[in-house]
């Protein structure tokens, strides 16, 4: 019996529009009261808080930034939600920065609800128009005033720029730094706290709020399209991965949907439980 349904954002659960459509609307409002919803995803808070307003399920936990920050639910950040935390320290952050620096990359650091964008670029406008929420600071004479005074600690950190030049970068990066690495995209590099990711946030959630006790890998179900997915469809029963996942994902999935565009999640979620 499934008692909690755990999703991925984007390329699984919105269009391609990145929205919440009509009938995926439908499908999960009708499961209100029957099952549990999180969602599980790379983004930060508030880029995951209109998404929940949309399927209607504006109080469940959240697992943001792949699992390095677990919250227990509401509509507005505050530091009593949080659950678990974990974060990249001051030190890797400056490598790092260094590192987008030399390879002429854009550099965006998050923490909590904080988004903090080294320029106003095509990257920063693709990602205000992609999650819907703006940044909180932005610097305009990059690098000269991209300032590390005010920031200790990461959850994550994107760099965004031409594929040759991520490519690159993630080489070094892997050679040298301690953190988890996700290509979300051919011209995007996510960067994590070591050894964080979504099923680790999961399983601390449920072991962290006292009605989801009962309940065990074989009651859930859980949706993604990409690698930072790829624990958290292995460790639960039901793992369904939506057709444009990686084939990696597609070879560990319990089964296969449609895509996110044709509404995959939707149309598995209806069938299954009718």
């Amino acid at each position: 019996m499934i008692k909690l349904i755990c999703c991925d954002v984007d390329g699984t659960l919105l269009n391609k529009e990145r929205e919440i459509d009509l009938f995926t609307k439908e499908v999960f409002h009708n499961l209100i009261g029957k099952v549990e919803f999180i969602l599980a995803s790379s983004r930060m808070p508030k880029a995951l808080y209109h998404i929940q307003k949309d399927l209607g399920i504006i109080n469940s936990p959240l697992i943001c930034y792949n699992g390095a920050l677990v919250l227990s639910g509401g509509s507005m950040f505050t530091t009593d939600q949080v659950l678990f935390t974990s974060t990249i320290p001051r030190e890797t952050i400056e490598k790092l920065v260094k590192l987008a620096e030399k390879a002429e990359a854009h550099m965006s650091i998050y923490f909590n609800d904080t988004w903090i964008t080294a320029k106003q670029d095509f990257w920063t406008e693709r990602e205000i128009n992609n999650t819907k929420v703006n940044p909180n600071i932005i610097f305009d004479n990059y690098p000269n005033d991209f300032k590390l005074s005010d920031i200790t600690e990461a959850h994550k950190i994107m760099i965004m720029g031409e594929e040759k030049r991520i490519d690159a970068l993630e080489n070094e990066i892997r050679k040298n730094k301690k953190v988890a690495l996700c290509r979300s995209k051919e011209t995007y590099l996510e960067i994590t706290p070591m050894e964080t990711n979504k099923s680790k946030g999961l399983y601390f959630l449920l072991n962290s709020i006292a009605r989801f006790s009962h309940v065990t890998s074989e009651n859930i179900m859980a949706f993604g399209d990409n690698h930072n997915d790829l624990e958290l469809l292995k460790d639960v029963k039901y793992g369904i991965a939506v057709e444009n996942a990686t084939s990696g994902l597609k070879d560990i999935a319990y089964s296969i949907t449609k895509s996110n565009i044709e509404n995959g999640v939707a149309h598995y979620l209806k069938d299954f439980f009718s």
